[in-house]
């Protein structure tokens, strides 16, 4: 599936399994974050992990947490922006195909 490309599963049931919870926690976050005082949350949330800022610093260690504070804000405003009816309908159609 091209919105779960990285999951990395043994076997087509685990990997069935593992697209129908990242489908479930994505529909989640969506919900969470759908209405006015969820786009305050998330900019919040934007303004912790410094979203708008660039992670850049000199010193490694300093540069690797910031970068990794920014990454729940990419994380999540990937999850809002991912097409779950898309997903949806290429699992229903890979499961077509299978049979």
């Amino acid at each position: 599936m091209e919105h779960f490309k990285s999951l990395k599963q043994e076997t087509k049931k685990e990997r069935r399994e593992a697209e129908e919870f990242a489908i479930r926690q994505t529909t989640h976050i969506q919900a969470l974050f759908a209405d006015d005082k969820g786009d305050l949350g998330l900019k919040a949330i934007d303004g912790i992990t410094g979203y708008n800022n660039d992670p850049f610093d000199p010193d490694p260690y300093k540069h690797a947490y910031r970068a990794g504070k920014r990454a729940v804000s990419v994380i999540l405003r990937g999850m809002i922006d991912r097409d779950v009816k898309k997903a949806k309908a290429e699992m229903e159609k890979e499961d077509e195909t299978r049979m």
